[in-house]
């Protein structure tokens, strides 16, 4: 069972991650083929956040995976994002 102070925690972040989504967007829109990690670094936004928005805007149909590509970093190969609308 989700406890009150759960549900209350979670309506309070509603804005943040409204912004969140929307910053997530606009970058995505200016900047095709970014990965989650790309995002994170260009807005600040921590990568677990950029993830869990970049799903809801995936779900919505806002962007759609663009193909793969190398991350420097871990040299794994990574999802890059673009915008459909």
């Amino acid at each position: 069972m989700i406890c009150t102070t759960s549900l209350e925690a979670y309506f309070s972040t509603e804005g943040k991650r409204a912004s969140q989504r929307d910053t997530i967007f606009y970058t995505i829109k200016a900047n095709t083929g970014l990965s989650s990690s790309d995002i994170s670094a260009l807005t600040r936004i921590p990568r677990t956040s950029v993830t869990g928005r970049l799903r809801e805007l995936e779900d919505e149909g806002s962007i759609m995976k663009a193909g793969t590509k190398k991350d420097p970093v871990t040299n794994m190969t990574v999802h890059t994002y673009r915008a459909v609308a």
